[in-house]
């Protein structure tokens, strides 16, 4: 069993180190092309849908949260392959998918506040993700190109904040 917890571990936590990953990169490199940045993320968001869904198929009789796991992996999967598929015209829209992403993934988040039976104290860390992405994800959604500079660090400051949650979360979990 305890083989299993710490095999698990390092999967899931995955999905956190490649989000963080992500954001240390747009920070260093913050006039990187957007083309490349594209291909990054949707290589980073693929993968850590994959290992979400591959990991929630494996905790679905440990964790009775398995299903928002699921669904955001599912999420994951298709915003990956869907930028993939069209990376000129998902260059265009870049700040905007990743604005509805990080909507998706909030409301995901806070919804597990409100239905989730775990501990109050990882529930708060829940609703203060949730609300945090949904905030962020209004900002890109309806004010994508003010400043891209600007924007792109907003991204990498949340992609880091979010790769530490998701990496301090599963050790807590599991």
């Amino acid at each position: 069993m305890k083989n299993f917890k710490l095999k698990n571990l390092g999967l899931t936590s995955l999905n956190g180190i490649l989000a963080i990953l992500f954001g240390v990169i747009a920070l260093v490199f913050p006039s990187i092309t957007v083309f490349a940045l594209v291909i990054y993320f949707a290589i980073s968001v693929l993968i850590g849908g994959i290992i979400l869904l591959v990991n929630s198929i494996r905790v679905k009789n440990i964790n009775p949260n398995w299903r928002f796991l699921l669904f955001e992996g599912i999420i994951g999967i298709l915003f990956g392959a869907i930028i993939l598929s069209r990376p000129e015209l998902a260059a265009v829209v870049l700040l905007t998918i990743i604005g509805i992403w990080s909507l998706i993934v909030g409301l995901i988040f806070s919804t597990v506040y409100f239905i989730s039976s775990v501990p109050k104290e990882i529930r708060n860390i829940y609703l203060a993700a949730g609300i945090t992405s949904l905030l962020f994800g209004l900002l890109i959604v309806f004010n994508p190109f003010e400043s891209p500079r600007a924007v792109i660090t907003l991204i990498a400051l949340y992609a880091i904040t979010y790769g530490v949650f998701s990496i301090s979360n599963n050790s807590r979990t599991y």
